[in-house]
């Protein structure tokens, strides 16, 4: 569950600092007054891909931080991480130049920690997201998610990866001896500039926190500095003054004991101020000025930098790139097996990836007439009159994919005497977003992902089906922390936490703020949202009072 969201200087948020609770957490607010902004940032915190543009005019970089409850976490994840205590922390930046910093629990990781984490923590609906039915992966994958498919997808891919290996090694026999000495100069070239350089996991993320500091090393030694003497030194230093202030006011309590909550007040912020002393005082000591070690690190960034480059766009990914040009040189040098041992070898793997594909396949069907079974079920109750729904896989026998040999495809239909046909060709923008609203609600049932978001699911669907897609969002809400945007006062209603997203100018510049909304306010809210001057007018405050008592006698019933 996340508890506490932070954002600075992202988009158009200055700084906004929410808590949340378990249950529906719904957003609304006028058209373009940045709702989806949140929901953004949660996805940049969970590793999502980022650019500059996202840093607030002005600012000089953009942060946003969370805390979640460990216990949203499988066991086996919280204790991969090392987490004893029942919250985590995690914080990520951008700066200008569009590189990011992560940290969890105070330390620096990878975008791809951050990413795996979000995987592991939240299932975001987006914009649009139901155009992604439209893409084969996309539904495979759904399905294989479903069908917890993990190990199974997994040991077909490693010998699909075994199979790639051999095909390899049978076309280096086939080389002629030059290409075979060229393609070999070329490989140990790549291996030994890739392996020279050392790259580790996270490195290039410590080094940009470094830089920043060595660059500023000068400036931020005279800043904490002055800090410091005028904590503790200098002609009016503030924690002798305050230590004289408290004792005049421990006088004064002895005296009249209603001031005794001022001189604690005083007495805690003195350890705060000696604390913030010592903290300055350490860290101006500890900095490092030598101009040598801002060299050392810029030329590591542009290193890193070149290698990306060149091979893959990751140290991951160079690292990754090099294993495999070992194994093409393995295969070119040995000349021990030739065509005919490899052929054998080949036909092997092949025939251990076929009995797996079968084995998949099988598993896929099975999982298809429940995953058919289950969005049927929950898409029934949408406002369709006569709706039908199955998710087909089909095998192409022979055809080795690194997912299998199965295609999988959404079938649909939404009215009365038409056949199912493939859902991209027969559902409208509002129908599809009910049946990924149904599909992640089936999916919500069978996975352990503590927290859903979705985006204006609610688009291209009348106030009727509204009703009943909050009904659905409330009931999933029982099991998992939902956060929702809204345009819908339907959907509104169903709300356990409510707030209101509103777009204003500051100083000649736009920013947002966000008001958690009490009873009173979110009917109100909710009056606005049933159109024009319903608002300020009795009978749309009564309609909005109606909705909101409908929602919660449906969620008290249970149904």
């Amino acid at each position: 569950m996340l508890k506490r969201l932070e954002i600075r200087d992202f988009a158009i948020i200055d700084r906004l600092a929410l808590e949340f609770g378990g249950g529906l957490n719904l957003f609304t607010g006028e058209t373009g007054a940045g709702k989806s902004i949140i929901i953004e940032a949660i996805g940049f915190l969970l590793g999502e891909r980022a650019n500059s543009e996202l840093i607030r005019t002005g600012a000089s970089q953009a942060e946003v931080a969370g805390v979640f409850c460990v216990c949203a976490l499988p066991k086996r994840l919280a204790a991969e991480y090392g987490l004893k205590g029942p919250e985590f922390s995690v914080k990520r930046q951008l700066d200008p130049g569009g590189r990011t910093r992560g940290f969890f629990e105070g330390r620096p990781v990878t975008a791809a920690f951050l990413s795996g984490l979000g995987d592991a923590l939240v299932d975001f609906h987006g914009q649009n997201e139901h155009q992604s039915l439209m893409k084969p992966e996309v539904r495979r994958a759904l399905l294989d998610r479903y069908g917890r498919l993990e190990d199974e997808c997994a040991a077909y891919g490693s010998v699909f990866e075994e199979r790639r290996r051999l095909l390899e090694r049978m076309d280096s026999v086939s080389l002629s001896e030059e290409e075979k000495r060229r393609s070999l100069e070329l490989y140990r070239f790549q291996v030994s500039e890739i392996e020279s350089a050392a790259l580790k996991t996270g490195e290039e993320e410590e080094l940009s926190v470094l830089y920043p500091r060595l660059a500023n090393a000068q400036k931020l030694f005279n800043l904490s500095g002055r800090a410091y003497e005028l904590l503790a030194l200098g002609e009016t230093p503030a924690v002798p003054a305050l230590e004289k202030t408290l004792r005049e006011a421990g006088e004064l309590a002895k005296l009249d004991g209603t001031m005794e909550p001022v001189k604690e007040s005083l007495s805690q912020a003195l350890i705060l101020l000696r604390d913030a002393g010592e903290t300055l005082y350490r860290y101006s000591k500890n900095l490092d000025t030598d101009p040598a070690a801002l060299d050392q690190c810029l030329s590591r960034l542009d290193k890193i930098a070149v290698l990306k480059k060149k091979y893959g766009g990751s140290a991951a990914a160079a690292l990754e790139y090099a294993a495999r040009l070992k194994d093409r040189i393995t295969a070119l040098e040995d000349s021990a097996l030739d065509k005919k041992e490899l052929s054998a070898g080949l036909e092997k793997a092949e025939a251990r990836l076929l009995k797996l594909a079968e084995a998949l396949h099988a598993r896929r069907l099975a999982a298809a007439k429940k995953l058919s079974a289950a969005v049927l079920r929950e898409i029934s109750g949408l406002g369709f009159k006569e709706v039908k729904f199955a998710a087909a896989v089909e095998a192409e026998e022979g055809r080795f994919t690194s997912s299998g040999m199965d295609s999988v495809e959404f079938l649909f239909s939404a009215n009365p005497g038409y056949p199912l046909k493939s859902l991209k060709f027969t559902a409208s923008g509002g129908e599809m977003s009910r049946v990924m609203l149904g599909l992640k609600t089936a999916l919500a049932a069978s996975d352990n992902i503590p927290v859903l978001i979705f985006d204006e699911v609610d688009t291209g669907v009348g106030s009727a089906v509204g009703r009943l897609l909050g009904e659905k969002l409330s009931k999933l809400a029982r099991a998992k922390q939902l956060f929702c945007v809204t345009h819908m006062p339907q959907i509104a209603a169903f709300s356990d936490a409510h707030f209101y997203v509103e777009k204003a100018v500051k100083n000649g510049t736009s920013a947002i703020t966000v008001t958690r909304l009490d009873a009173g306010q979110s009917a109100a809210e909710i009056a606005r949202m049933l159109g024009g001057r319903l608002k300020s007018s009795e009978l749309g405050r009564k309609h909005a009072l109606e909705l909101i008592k409908e929602s919660k006698t449906i969620k008290k019933s249970g149904a």
